[in-house]
């Protein structure tokens, strides 16, 4: 009996090793990036890795960050743009991959299966191997250079179709459209007045999530813009790549690695936080949305 104890005890003090190992690991850097704008540059370079300055030097980094002569200049254009591509790129998911959801779930309609299988495939697909194909398809419509390359490539979200065909496609949904009908609403109707107002939680999930991947996207605007050399409408995942690679003026060496930037540390970590700014915010928002309580009962059991 005490030998099985002791057995117990020591898996759990693994599990617990691993996770604390986990931990260490994945919370590190975040903790990097929270402590090193309150830093000096040569104190970023000489001083401990997760040392802490003073919280003035935040309010001076800022100022850094958004005048002419930090990497700036370009830091609020950079979010700006990424508002612009995200946020239309968002809009045209959900507009569009709200009822194609809608119509594959509740439609029959010739063809209806075969979509939903090009619907799947496009959506296991991983986004980067479409890159190319985008480009080829951008450049035959002289569309290279402009925004709508990127803006339009981020309201294909297959996987928001399929979302929003599973979330229609319950029996309760059914039903309740089916009484729609039978008051004399038509499948418009139906979708407008009864469909639309339960649908909150799915837009909530398609607006979080197609966001994420659109505000992080580098390659897609990489090859889009990066040939044009159309700098001034890079995005922020662009530019924040443009000055963690391709500096000469700030950086260290560790082992044989040459990290070098255009702007100190602290500059530099202060723009990976607020570009994570609005992430944060759309999370917020979507995620009132998600719990908004409509979902309650639809997919429930039928009583």
């Amino acid at each position: 009996m005490g030998l099985l104890q002791t057995f117990h005890r020591g898996r759990r003090v693994l599990a617990w090793a691993v996770v604390a190992v986990a931990a260490v690991f994945f919370l590190a850097p975040i903790v990097w990036l929270l402590l090193e704008p309150t830093r000096t540059a040569p104190d970023a370079l000489a001083g401990p890795a997760l040392g802490f300055g003073s919280l003035h030097l935040v309010g001076v980094w800022w100022q850094v960050l958004l005048s002419d002569t930090g990497i700036g200049g370009s830091t609020l254009t950079w979010i700006e743009n990424s508002a612009l591509y995200s946020g239309s790129g968002v809009l045209i998911a959900v507009a569009f991959g709200l009822p194609a959801g809608y119509a594959l779930a509740t439609v029959d309609f010739i063809g209806r299966r075969a979509l939903l299988i090009v619907t799947m495939i496009a959506m296991l697909i991983p986004s980067n191997a479409l890159v190319l194909p985008l480009v080829l398809e951008a450049h035959a419509f002289h569309l290279l250079g402009s925004p709508l390359a990127v803006i339009l490539p981020y309201g294909l979200f297959p996987f928001g179709v399929y979302m929003a065909y599973l979330y229609f496609n319950t029996p309760r949904i059914h039903h309740l459209l089916a009484s729609a009908r039978i008051d004399g609403c038509n499948d418009w109707q139906a979708f407008r007045q009864v469909a639309l107002p339960l649908s909150a939680p799915v837009i909530g999930l398609i607006m979080l999530l197609d966001f994420v991947a659109s505000w992080t996207n580098y390659f897609l605007p990489f090859l889009m813009y990066a040939p044009w050399n159309a700098t001034g409408r890079y995005p922020v995942s662009l530019g924040i790549a443009q000055q963690l690679m391709g500096g000469t003026t700030f950086g260290t060496y560790i082992g044989n690695l040459d990290l070098q930037t255009r702007a100190p540390a602290p500059e530099e970590a202060l723009l990976l936080l607020a570009t994570a700014a609005p992430v944060i915010v759309v999370l917020l928002i979507a995620q009132r949305w998600i719990a908004s309580g409509r979902l309650a009962g639809v997919f429930g059991a039928e009583a």
